[in-house]
């Protein structure tokens, strides 16, 4: 721990009197709130430091970072083979990748509905056709999973993200198998607007990061195997491993392997490893660095840079 502090407090130093000029964050929907938070808090302390943040998706990042438009890639998800590939290329090394936060997908109906929990296998029959978790057919209808809900027409309105969030493809990855989604998914470009949307229709489900959960819907436990017990997902059970469905945040560097990292963006991602910025983690719902995972992220940044 004392280590990780003192590799944290060297990198900040190292860059402490030549901050100023702008940095430019480009992704995460999921982790908009959060990030904003960390930039309000360093420019609190770096006041000469402009950062621009834009938040349409996670799949906006790897592009923002292969043109040179971000200095930081926000993602609620990794890169996958494609845009790992598409950086190599043009720039001749890998994209840095820095662990900043846990998350958890929650699934989630109108508090008026009775149901209380759900399966992968019901999820997938639920968001797709491709039936890839085991079920023999699509379920379209409240009843099919013996639920009634009063007075109305009982068919399942399925809410989801829209293609350019990482949440969307962590949810059809670990949820559907890695199947497809159904065409009649009604996907929505933020977690609030799905929240939102459940909140207002007795015959909705949806899923959204556990930060932006809120009264107006009620979360369902989750099983990964139809014999398997349904866990809550409550930060407790995200912790101890027993929610399945938890993902790490990730912000992204372009970082040549034979040049000091550029002090903006590596100063930022020093604070964010901090223990300030680790509490502000916890005050928007999601889950922090334990102190390994945050001096392992603290070595990731000082393995790019060059001996003196």
């Amino acid at each position: 721990m004392i280590g990780f502090l003192l590799s944290a407090v060297t990198l900040n130093s190292a860059f402490a009197d030549t901050l100023s000029g702008t940095l430019t964050i480009v992704g995460s929907d999921t982790l908009s709130t959060l990030v904003l938070r960390w930039t309000e808090a360093f420019r609190a302390r770096h006041p000469e430091v402009l950062i621009q943040l834009q938040t349409p998706g996670s799949a906006s990042a790897p592009i923002a970072l292969l043109e040179g438009a971000a200095d930081i890639g926000a993602m609620s998800r990794p890169m996958d083979d494609a845009e790992q590939r598409a950086f190599a290329q043009r720039y001749g090394y890998a994209p840095t990748r820095i662990a900043v936060a846990h998350d958890a997908i929650v699934v989630f109906v109108h508090p008026d509905n009775p149901l209380t929990r759900i399966t992968r296998r019901q999820l997938d029959a639920i968001y797709s056709d491709t039936l890839r978790c085991g079920g023999s057919k699509p379920i379209t209808l409240w009843s099919d999973l013996g639920i009634d809900v009063a007075g109305k027409t009982q068919r399942i309105l399925a809410n989801g993200r829209n293609s350019a969030s990482g949440t969307n493809e962590f949810f059809r990855e670990e949820a559907l198998c890695g199947g497809e989604y159904r065409a009649d998914v009604v996907v929505w470009p933020g977690h609030g607007a799905t929240v939102a949307a459940v909140a207002g229709n007795q015959e909705a489900i949806g899923y959204a990061g556990i930060g932006y959960i809120d009264g107006l819907v009620k979360p369902l436990a989750f099983a990964p195997d139809d014999d398997a017990p349904a866990v809550a997902p409550v930060m407790e059970n995200v912790m101890n491993g027993g929610y399945a469905l938890a993902r790490p945040l990730y912000l992204y560097v372009n970082q040549r392997p034979d040049r000091r990292p550029a002090p903006l963006p590596a100063t930022f991602l020093a604070y964010v490893l901090s223990d300030d910025a680790q509490a502000l983690v916890t005050q928007e719902g999601f889950l922090p660095l334990a102190y390994d995972e945050r001096a392992k992220q603290i070595e990731l940044i000082h393995a790019t840079m060059p001996a003196p």
